[in-house]
């Protein structure tokens, strides 16, 4: 409690309007995360009767569009890198200079969180609009096949011609599946837009 203290202390000079909420408990923080929106997540890498990689990795997974930032007493450079691993933002060690310097290093690592979820967000955009032009060459070839069978329909029902009982319900299921296939690929293109 004294350490939240000071961390409110210091956060509350740093920031003019700044509302912190503690949770005494992981499973509190858990639940609370799930109902509220928060700017930023700061945990403490070490807490009682608790796996700190499951607790990192629990709030990543509840809140990955939080920045998440660890802070502890003891410097750990394994525990450090496990925690950026885990989807933590960054990682701090509890001294007088970091406690001064919160406000900054939590005000970087929310603009840090924000630019790798703009990249990523990005990079999906990139990748559905892929997806898309390869949806609507599908679609152009499914259309093209759907009019040869209907040329092919056209000269197989001639008067001239006699066509085949077996020829003709092949024919009809082909449109069938042309029909249902073009709407698949329309629907997918809809949701991807």
């Amino acid at each position: 409690e004294e350490h939240a203290e000071l961390i409110e202390r210091s956060l509350q000079k740093g920031f003019r309007n700044i509302h912190m909420e503690l949770a005494a408990t992981p499973d509190e923080a858990y639940r609370t995360l799930k109902k509220k929106n928060f700017d930023l997540i700061l945990t403490d890498y070490y807490l009682p009767a608790t796996n700190s990689d499951d607790h990192i990795r629990e709030l990543s997974k509840i809140a990955p569009h939080i920045p998440l930032v660890v802070i502890t007493g003891q410097g750990d450079e394994k525990a450090a890198t496990r925690s950026i691993q885990l989807g933590a933002e960054d990682y701090i060690v509890k001294t007088r200079d970091t406690l001064e310097a919160l406000p900054e290093i939590l005000q970087r690592a929310i603009l840090k969180h924000r630019s790798h979820q703009k990249k990523r967000s990005l990079e999906v955009k990139k990748h559905l609009e892929g997806h898309r032009r390869k949806f609507k060459k599908v679609l152009g070839k499914v259309e093209n096949i759907g009019r040869q069978l209907q040329d092919l329909q056209k000269t197989t029902t001639n008067p001239e011609t006699k066509p085949e009982a077996e020829t003709t319900s092949t024919m009809e299921h082909f449109n069938k599946q042309i029909t249902m296939l073009k709407e698949f690929v329309g629907k997918l293109l809809k949701r991807n837009e």
